[in-house]
């Protein structure tokens, strides 16, 4: 400010003479021009570090506004908690009410069970005391029993002598005389007799009535057992229930004592967290009282400010004045006032030393209260902390009175809310961290930027100066690098030109060898898929082959094998041939010497002719006798039937016996598995394989040979094939 007022007093047109003197001036006093040019450098400069504090202290009012208010909302927060832990005492005493009604049904239930026991043990006694006296009542039942049995078991013994007394008087002789005695007088036996039965029958009905009551007796006896072994277990079941809810009530109590005990200590927590939060009030206060001293001081530093622009302006004045002596040339005032003026300079800079005092005490004062603050807000952390400890306790607790009593539902609802809440309160939490970190972050910021202010001020002129060098340096190198920048730049721009012609004629050869290659690579599939059909080919040839070698094979030995029962068959057909001849002159002879008389073809005799139309063998056994019987013309005509029919029956059943030695050799052949279907089916798989080898004669490498060879198998199978179809057909024929 000194400078500008300086540099405004060299604005103003001056005389030579004032001029002149204005020179004696400054050179009668030098050092105090220097002084007053420093001094106005301190002054900006303390103006400036004034302005960045208020700035600094308007942004750490504002924060701490919002700490407060942060504050605040704890504060409601922590009351709406309160709210709810007076709503979850009032759970937990109407909890308490109910256990303590559930103690009283408690009491009541085993009041009431111990009744129970007294009249179940009174019924039981009175039970024993029954079963004492049936069994008493059984005892003697079965001792009247006994003697009931030993009675019946004389009365059988006399019966029995009675009886045999009887006998012995009905096989003696005088019967008739004792009979009309009898008769004239009953004797006293009979009497005896009479009664003896009608105390029998007494005896059984008696048996008979005490085994009713013997049954009765002991179905009650069952009865009465079944009702106290279920008594046992009716008994065993409530005290089994007894124990447990002893139990029970053991736990309960237990999760009471801990419930309060864990009340009593949130309680506790409670009231400290209560007091913390009125500590933290004052500490508050004293925080909005310390803004508000920090209010005033940034006033007297407002007021020192309006001071020091009064002092300009009568610096200004005092100026003016000076002119003014200048025009009237008086040296005695000019000295008179340059002495007021450096008393007033004095006067102004001891007032900025005592402010600058005051700013540094402010200072202080400001740390002390950045320092207070940090110690609230760790507070404020270890009350969230209690606070989430309480938190979980209570929810704990909640947990523990649901597993105690399903009866208390409602509390689920309240557990919900409260979780919201405490998920509310985590957030406010991280929050509240978040801006504290931004707090000391800032303060952080603050202290570094007024280091670095105060070196920046000090170093300031010499960086500017060096900067300046620096520049004309740096200008004449940025000229010599965009020169050589340009000429590199026509450089590469040189070589990019070459290179992309290079590679157009590249991308030009390759999209030529691209092209050849796709040729390549498609003739390169077709000769491929060539070779794989000739390896097909290969293949299928090679496969039919094998497989028509294998049935040549299997030709062969078939052949053979139908060939040697073909000679087999014409063994046979030989065999077959001579007995039907040997039959045939037989039977011409058994004609000729044994003629049918005329009387065959009467009347009922007609029907016993024989039916068969050949007879195939004849023993000499059944000829014999036939010739004998034939010799003898007096028998009669019933016998010879009877012969005839006997030498025909013989007949049929040698027939039948060489049937089946017949049948038994030519079932082999029959058996065996060449069928005329099979032959026939062969013979055209046969024809299949020959169009087969005619199709594929140029693939194949077969000889010559062994196609005669096949065709003579095959042939030779043809012609069996043929002889085994014709004897199929005339075999039934025999048969029939």
């Amino acid at each position: 400010m000194r400078l500008e007022s300086w540099s405004a007093v060299a604005q103003f047109p001056l005389t030579a003479a004032s001029t002149s003197w204005a020179q004696m001036i400054l050179l009668s006093c030098p050092s105090k021009v220097l002084g007053l040019q420093s001094h106005n450098e301190d002054l900006e400069k303390d103006k400036t570090s004034q302005n960045c504090l208020g700035r600094g202290m308007e942004q750490v009012a504002k924060k701490l506004g919002g700490a407060h208010e942060e504050i605040q909302r704890l504060t409601d927060q922590l009351q709406v908690k309160e709210k709810e832990q007076c709503k979850l005492d009032s759970a937990l005493k109407k909890s308490q009410l109910e256990i303590e009604k559930l103690k009283e049904n408690l009491v009541k239930h085993k009041e009431n069970d111990a009744a129970d026991l007294q009249k179940a043990k009174e019924h039981n006694q009175r039970l024993d005391e029954e079963i004492l006296a049936l069994r008493n009542r059984v005892r003697s039942l079965d001792s009247e029993k006994k003697l009931l049995g030993e009675m019946v078991e004389k009365l059988k013994g006399v019966v029995c002598e009675s009886q045999e007394n009887k006998q012995l008087g009905n096989h003696s002789p005088g019967k008739t005389t004792g009979a009309e005695r009898r008769e004239q007088h009953p004797s006293s036996g009979e009497k005896l007799k009479y009664n003896q039965q009608e105390e029998v029958q007494q005896l059984r009905q008696n048996l008979h009535r005490l085994q009713v009551l013997c049954n009765s007796a002991e179905n009650e006896l069952r009865y009465e057992r079944g009702k106290n072994l279920d008594l046992k277990q009716h008994n065993s079941l409530l005290q089994e229930e007894n124990i447990k809810i002893k139990i029970e009530l053991k736990h309960a109590q237990q999760k009471l004592l801990d419930s309060t005990k864990m009340c009593s200590s949130l309680m506790a927590e409670c009231k400290h967290c209560q007091q913390k939060i009125k500590e933290l009030e004052l500490e508050v206060l004293k925080q909005t009282q310390s803004i508000k001293s920090q209010n005033n001081l940034q006033e007297k530093l407002a007021q020192e400010k309006s001071k020091v622009a009064d002092a300009e302006e009568k610096i200004l004045d005092l100026q003016q004045k000076l002119e003014h002596a200048h025009k009237v040339c008086l040296t005695d005032t000019c000295i008179s006032e340059k002495q007021q003026l450096e008393e007033k300079i004095k006067e102004a800079t001891e007032n900025e030393a005592k402010v600058k005092q005051q700013y540094q005490e402010e200072q202080q004062k400001g740390k002390l209260l950045y320092q207070n603050v940090d110690e609230l807000h760790r507070q404020v952390r270890t009350l969230k902390d209690k606070e989430n400890l309480l938190e979980m306790t209570c929810s704990q607790q909640q947990a523990r009175i649901q597993q105690q009593e399903a009866l208390l539902s409602q509390l689920e609802n309240e557990k919900r809310k409260y979780a919201e809440h405490v998920n509310s309160n985590q957030e406010l939490s991280e929050r509240l961290s978040k801006l504290q970190q931004e707090k000391e972050a800032l303060h952080e910021e603050y202290v570094r930027l007024l280091k670095l202010l105060n070196v920046h001020v000090r170093n300031y002129n010499e960086k500017h100066h060096q900067h300046k060098i620096k520049l004309q340096e740096v200008k004449y190198r940025l000229t010599n690098e965009v020169e050589r920048r340009d000429k590199r730049i026509n450089q590469f721009e040189d070589e990019i030109g070459i290179l992309q012609h290079k590679i157009e004629t590249e991308k030009a050869i390759q999209d030529q060898i691209t092209a050849q290659n796709d040729t390549l690579i498609l003739e390169k599939r077709k000769l491929l898929e060539q070779v794989i059909e000739q390896e097909h080919l290969i293949h299928s040839n090679k496969c039919t082959i094998s497989s028509i070698q294998s049935r040549v094979l299997h030709m062969d030995k078939e052949n053979k094998q139908l060939h040697e029962n073909s000679i087999h068959l014409t063994q046979q057909i030989r065999f077959l041939e001579r007995i039907i001849r040997s039959i045939h002159i037989r039977r011409g002879e058994n004609l000729k010497a044994f003629p049918v008389p005329k009387w065959w073809h009467r009347g009922k005799l007609a029907s016993l002719l024989p039916t068969k139309r050949e007879k195939e063998i004849y023993s000499t056994e059944v000829v014999t006798s036939n010739n004998a019987e034939l010799q003898h013309e007096d028998e009669s005509i019933p016998e010879v039937i009877e012969k005839w029919k006997h030498s025909e029956h013989m007949e049929t059943t040698i027939s039948d016996i060489f049937e089946s030695e017949v049948m038994n050799e030519v079932l082999p052949l029959s058996n065996s598995s060449f069928s005329g279907k099979g032959l026939v089916e062969s013979f055209v798989s046969l024809q299949e394989t020959e169009e087969i080898k005619s199709k594929e004669a140029m693939a194949s490498s077969k000889s010559p040979e062994n196609l005669l060879c096949s065709q003579n198998s095959e042939a030779g199978y043809i012609n069996v094939s043929e002889r085994d179809t014709w004897y199929t057909r005339t075999r039934p024929k025999s048969e029939l």
